[in-house]
């Protein structure tokens, strides 16, 4: 494990995945607040009846309804969804203040299913998180039994497609394949073309000279779309030095920042679409912003 977690991807995924889980928490701590809340509205009451809708005046409905003991009582209640004028719908009310109430679409009953259901999504997004982490960890680093041995030349290539930049490994086997990596400084002054090992056959490891270069994804045998850059056949002064210095988190998470571009504008959808206003986008933009931090470090981004 301790090998394991000095490698650089490693280190980028465990990043990007705690940055995911704190969004989680985050949006989950928020929702759980105003899901206590809600329920506090709601807080006594236990009794029910049928309810008559007087009139609307805007976000709110005067409502009529009978009391247990025969008498009949009016209320003012908040509503998210507005019911028609004249129809009749089930109410509960509090028997000690019967001014205190509710039917199908107040605010209170909605925010209480709205919350839940967020809160819900998070935990199942944190636990997303964490299987899909350790599958990856597993299967794209730790090596499980041998497989066959074959040398083949390779060339580095750096596709940009949207707002993803990624290594890819061209194999010159007799069938042509295209391996997407993992970054590390070796690829800027990897000359084109190089011969490396390769090991296995489902999951393949590539090493050329010390240097294990580790799959982001699987062998595939159509090229990669976006726009390709090719390394040099010889790395010049500069690429040299730049394959010596290492890369930090820092300037990787920096380099993946335009992921981000999508994030407020999926909120702004998701805020008209579910109606949660300023909230909701900001929840939805915080998961989406950290989610896409997490999807780059899978897919293996390339800060070059």
């Amino acid at each position: 494990m301790k090998t394991l977690l000095t490698l650089r991807p490693v280190r980028h995924i465990l990043l990007t995945s705690a940055l995911a889980l704190l969004a989680c928490a985050l949006v989950f701590a928020v929702q759980l607040a105003g899901y206590a809340a809600a329920a506090g509205e709601l807080r006594g009451m236990t009794a029910r009846s049928t309810a008559t809708v007087v009139r609307l005046d805007g976000d709110s409905a005067l409502i009529r309804f009978a009391l247990a003991g025969g008498s009949a009582a009016t209320a003012t209640v908040a509503v998210d969804v507005r019911p028609a004028p004249g129809s009749t719908l089930p109410v509960f009310y509090d028997p000690a203040d019967p001014g205190r109430a509710a039917i199908r679409g107040a605010t209170p009953l909605v925010t209480t299913d709205r919350t839940t259901t967020y809160a819900t999504a998070t935990v199942v997004a944190a636990a997303g998180v964490l299987a899909v982490d350790v599958l990856v960890l597993l299967t794209r680093f730790v090596r499980v039994g041998g497989g066959t041995r074959r040398t083949v030349p390779i060339r580095r290539v750096k596709v940009q497609r949207g707002l993803l930049t990624r290594s890819w490994l061209e194999l010159e086997t007799p069938t042509p394949s295209w391996l997407p990596v993992y970054f590390s400084p070796a690829l800027i002054g990897l000359a084109t073309p190089s011969v490396a090992e390769l090991t296995g056959d489902r999951r393949v490891l590539v090493r050329v000279g010390g240097t294990t270069f580790h799959p982001a994804g699987g062998l595939r045998t159509t090229e990669p779309r976006g726009r390709r850059l090719d390394n040099p056949a010889e790395p010049d002064a500069e690429r040299a030095a730049a394959a010596r210095r290492p890369v930090t988190l820092r300037r990787q998470l920096r380099a993946d920042l335009p992921v981000l571009a999508v994030a407020p504008v999926v909120g702004v959808f998701w805020a008209l679409v579910d109606g949660t206003g300023v909230a909701g986008w900001l929840a939805v933009t915080v998961l989406v912003a950290a989610f896409g931090f997490w999807w780059a470090a899978l897919r293996g981004s390339d800060p070059s």
